[in-house]
């Protein structure tokens, strides 16, 4: 069998970089490139002709639902696999017919066993039948109860721990903080880490709930309760549970005013 045609299409370089080195170490593999948004990846969908997209779910221009809706049109579109990381997209993902799903950070072993699944799948549908399955997917796009095929905003997140995935509601979370490739999600129970930053966290939430603070720090705004000025001059943010946050000099205006206005 011809070796499979892969197109990565992810917003995060680093997410992009892990899978073109997993990709390396699979036989009857061929990664003709990727991309890094919706528009991108239509492009080079048309340059490079893949049969196979490991495709990103949410992405800062749209999602990668709307890739799927304009590759549906295509007579012979390429398989998909969705790549995520929010669990509770993978049902949607298989309502959509969907090959498979990867949750973010990706294991090599599973991205395998996804690819493997790809192969049998092209030798047994046909061009025809998987445009048909990719119509069936439009349809159902826009029959989404926002009637175009668009994610809501979280209104809870999926998170691993040592136990494996808990259930974090963002109305539980009371400030988000950068560590290197991941934030640390902080709730009254605790904090959590998931990979990304605080800024694709904002995106990924009801604009308004959070306010940055601080380059490191993204509070809740019904969490905070004053904003102070140290002796020294330094302003800083008190939450309603005590805890105390520097804030950066760039904030503090806007956090000014917002707590006057609250």
């Amino acid at each position: 069998m011809s070796p499979l045609r892969v197109l990565t299409v992810d917003d995060e370089q680093l997410a992009l970089r892990r899978l073109k080195l997993l990709l390396q170490t699979m036989p009857q593999v061929d990664h003709v490139g990727e991309a890094s948004n919706c528009c991108d990846a239509l492009a080079r969908i048309n340059e490079l002709h893949p049969n196979l997209l490991l495709l990103d779910i949410k992405m800062r221009d749209g999602s990668g639902f709307q890739v799927v809706e304009a590759v549906a049109e295509r007579a012979n579109p390429p398989a998909i696999v969705m790549v995520t990381a929010f669990d509770q997209f993978a049902a949607r993902a298989f309502d959509s017919a969907v090959v498979d799903y990867l949750l973010k950070p990706v294991e090599r072993d599973r991205l395998a066993r996804a690819l493997s699944r790809v192969q049998e799948r092209l030798k047994a549908v046909d061009a025809e039948q998987r445009a048909d399955e990719l119509q069936q997917v439009l349809r159902n796009l826009r029959a989404a109860p926002n009637g175009n095929g668009e994610t809501p905003y979280e209104t809870e997140f999926w998170l691993r721990n040592s136990s494996g995935l808990v259930r974090v509601p963002v109305d539980a979370i009371d400030y988000v903080s950068s560590a290197d490739e991941y934030i640390s999600i902080h709730t009254p129970s605790g904090a959590h880490l998931m990979r990304g930053s605080i800024r694709q966290f904002a995106h990924r939430v009801e604009p308004g709930l959070f306010v940055r603070v601080h380059r490191r720090w993204l509070v809740k705004r019904s969490a905070i309760a004053e904003l102070s000025t140290r002796q020294t001059g330094r302003a800083e943010v008190v939450l309603r549970n005590g805890l105390r946050l520097p804030a950066g000099r760039v904030h503090v205006k806007q956090l000014r005013h917002m707590v006057r206005t609250h």
